[in-house]
């Protein structure tokens, strides 16, 4: 039992810390050096958005860590950043942003979300029934 709790722990920690790591340094520095003309509306939604779109990543850290095995991890976290990364796209187009936001937001939410979830579940291995 106690080692599930950890796997839950672990993971929604990693979970905060990839979503957090994500909306305040990739997701920008990637917008300004992709889409400069356009980095202002994803300035604009990580300042009002970050924590509400961070907290989507804890789920998917710790979901990953419960099933394990670097294949799922990697499917479970990055469906999570993929979630996550629209989320703050979408709104940047709300506030008047470029559509390829939404398509850059996306991808590297989801690029980002899956190597985290390749080493959160590979680290924990695979799940085990007990």
């Amino acid at each position: 039992m106690l080692g599930k709790v950890n796997r839950l722990l672990f993971g929604g920690l990693l979970g905060l810390l990839a979503g957090f790591s994500f909306n305040l340094a990739i997701l920008p520095f990637l917008a300004d050096t992709l889409l400069p003309p356009a980095a202002g509306e994803i300035y604009l939604a990580v300042g009002r958005w970050a924590l509400w779109c961070t907290l989507l990543w804890i789920p998917a850290g710790a979901l990953a860590a419960w099933r394990g095995g670097m294949r799922r991890g990697g499917e479970i976290f990055g469906a999570g950043g993929l979630l996550g990364g629209a989320l703050i796209g979408l709104l940047a187009l709300l506030a008047g942003g470029a559509p390829a936001l939404l398509l850059l937001s996306s991808g590297a939410g989801a690029l980002y979300g899956w190597g985290a979830g390749l080493l959160v579940g590979g680290g924990f291995g695979p799940a085990t029934q007990s």
